[in-house]
Formats: structure tokens, sequence, C-alpha cells
């Protein structure tokens, strides 16, 4: 039996590596994404400890009010890259449904060409068979009778 070549594999390869690239793409914009909300909430958490000590009219209460003005320029930072990010994991995101369907479609028109060829090489092989099966009904010097 001859063996199945796709003509297309080259493509395969290339598609299968943009493919893992972009999913790998989009893990990471997901981490980032992931750790600038954790800094976020934890932002938060501090602006509301230091909102809670900013009331002391000593110097904790002055630490406290400065620390919490800090803490907010942070969030308001940290919620900027945060739109970038969740652009950036968007952009990922669609990049990788693009490359994954156009994997998708080489990969179906594999199969499709593989069972075509399967198909065809158990024709023939049964055209063989049905062959060697007439030469030794027939008594052919060559069907061995």
């Amino acid at each position: 039996m001859r063996r199945f070549r796709f003509r297309l594999q080259p493509l395969v390869r290339l598609r299968t590596q943009l493919e893992r690239q972009s999913r790998r793409d989009l893990a990471t914009a997901m981490t980032a994404v992931n750790q600038l909300e954790q800094q976020v909430a934890a932002a938060a958490a501090g602006v509301q400890e230091c909102a809670a000590q900013s009331a002391d009219t000593g110097a904790i209460g002055r630490l406290a009010r400065s620390l919490e003005v800090g803490l907010r320029r942070h969030q308001w930072r940290v919620a900027k890259e945060l739109v970038t990010a969740n652009t950036g994991l968007e952009r990922a995101q669609g990049d990788y449904a693009r490359r994954s369907r156009d994997l998708e479609v080489v990969a179906r028109l594999r199969a499709q060409k593989r069972a075509e060829w399967r198909t065809d090489v158990m024709r023939q092989e049964q055209a063989e068979l049905d062959e060697l099966a007439a030469l030794r009904r027939t008594g052919s010097p060559f069907g061995g009778v």
C-alpha cells in the first residue's frame, strides 16, 4: 500500500505553530489581566484601611492621608493599565479564535483527503484481489492451478 501524502502538510505545520503561539499569547494576556486585577483589589483594600486611619488628627492620621493619596494614584495608574491589558486580551482572544479556525479548516481538509485516499487504496487492493481470483478460476498458468 502506498503512503498517504498530504501536499499541504507544510501549511498544517505552519498553522499549528501559529495557533500554538497565539495560545501562548492569550495565556500571557490573561495572566497580565489577572495580576492587574489583583493589584487594583489590593490598592482598593489599602485605600479603605488608610481612610479608616485618616480620621485620626495626629501624625498617624496625616501619614494615613498621604498614603491614601498615593494609593489612589497607584490605583488610577493600575486601572489604566488594566484597560490596556483588557484590550490586549480581547485582541489575543480574537487572534487565537482565528488561528484555531484556520488550523481546523486545514485539518478537516487533510482528513477528507486521507479518507479519499483510503477509499481509493482499498478499491485498488480489491481490484487486485478480484483479478487474482479470476486468474485462479480460469486456470491461467499464473494462477497456480
